[in-house]
């Protein structure tokens, strides 16, 4: 069977060729304009065929997905923006019970929203705490300071949208970041991390925590 398949493989080759180099013989007896449309006719297949590749269709299955390697919380990639023709890229964030999301924080370059799939998620927007849950959405705008936690006793699930790729590029950057810089405390961490944020537009402000999540950002008690 192996044989009959390389055969048939083999025998489309030079089939193929055979017609190449038929094309080839062709073209060279076209005239010079016949040359230029076919060049151009080319090019628009070449752009065609490149915009065509980034706008196939995806599907991600539950669990599936690449994992984003970073200090905070289990992170999924759905939607790259390069997948997206960097229009968004799509997250699954999964918070631990009782566990900080983000710090205060203050975009430049993107918008962010959130869509609570199951349990509570807790944000700091336009100034007050907010607790949302399971079917409500969050838009976080640029220029707006803004954090998310999770106070409550339940895992909370949530898709996480942001515009642009400059976060995505942030997220990627944050565990290779530490791993050169081999920070010896949570202070010198949060260091590197603010450092990395601020590169990429990300203004972080520790003075704006609220009272209700200031418990999950404290550094853990020495041994």
């Amino acid at each position: 069977m192996f044989r009959i398949i390389l055969g048939c493989v083999l025998t489309l080759g030079a089939t193929m060729s055979a017609a190449a180099q038929d094309h080839s013989a062709h073209a060279q007896h076209q005239p010079q304009g016949a040359h230029s449309q076919h060049a151009e006719h080319s090019e628009h297949e070449g752009h065609a065929a490149h915009h065509q590749h980034h706008h196939t269709d995806k599907l991600v299955l539950a669990e599936t997905g690449a994992a984003v390697e970073n200090p905070f919380h289990p992170v999924r990639l759905l939607l790259s923006s390069e997948e997206s023709m960097g229009e968004v890229t799509i997250y699954e964030f999964i918070l631990p019970p009782q566990s900080p999301g983000s710090p205060p924080h203050t975009h430049s370059q993107e918008d962010e929203y959130f869509y609570v799939l199951e349990g509570t998620l807790d944000i700091l927007s336009d100034g007050s705490v907010k607790r949302i849950s399971d079917g409500d959405f969050a838009a976080l705008k640029r220029g707006n300071a803004h954090m998310f936690w999770n106070g409550s006793d339940t895992e909370t699930q949530l898709l996480m949208i942001t515009t642009g790729a400059s976060f995505e590029q942030f997220l990627q950057s944050v565990s290779p970041r530490l791993a050169e810089e081999k920070p010896t405390s949570p202070e010198a961490a949060g260091a590197v991390i603010g450092q990395l944020a601020a590169e990429h537009g990300i203004e972080i402000s520790m003075d704006m925590m609220p009272a209700a999540a200031a418990p999950y950002y404290a550094p853990p008690e020495p041994e």
